[in-house]
């Protein structure tokens, strides 16, 4: 064995620091480096949309709602968010839906922050109106465009 193959990991200087010359010290310092370098890659992948999950999301969602009859409790809003988030696409905090018009309740831009695509989601026939807290049973019919409505 050579004096380097003998040198400790950690070396005291004021605190303890890896030693540069041992060879161990040497391969922890590197893996350390990699990784950070692929926890920060994986957490800002993971953190915010991209064009294409917003694309997939949204698309199967629309397939989701037309799929079977839905119960209406909250409004389209609450429904779509729901279905958005069902599909965990991307990351569901960044979701932004909006109603297209303010007197339209069966028309919503959808998007993402940090995303500059916008997606228009139709559904028919139009919300019913909520009376007494009633629920009411709709089979969706949803049209999907890229861009505002």
């Amino acid at each position: 064995m050579t004096q380097s193959d003998r040198e400790p990991v950690f070396v005291r200087r004021g605190r303890w620091v890896y030693n540069t010359r041992s060879p161990v010290a040497r391969v922890l310092m590197f893996a350390t480096a990699v990784g950070l370098v692929g926890l920060y890659l994986y957490a800002s992948d993971n953190g915010q949309w991209s064009e294409s999950e917003l694309r997939d999301a949204v698309h199967e969602a629309a397939r989701d709602l037309e799929a079977q009859p839905r119960k209406v409790y909250f409004g389209y809003e609450s429904l779509l968010r729901d279905a958005l988030t069902a599909t965990e696409e991307g990351p569901g905090a960044d979701l932004v839906i909006k109603p297209a018009d303010e007197g339209a309740s069966d028309s919503f831009e959808i998007g993402a922050a940090f995303v500059s695509e916008t997606y228009c989601m139709r559904l028919s026939p139009p919300e019913p109106p909520r009376a007494g807290g009633r629920t009411e049973t709709v089979s969706l019919t949803v049209r999907v465009t890229q861009g505002p409505c």
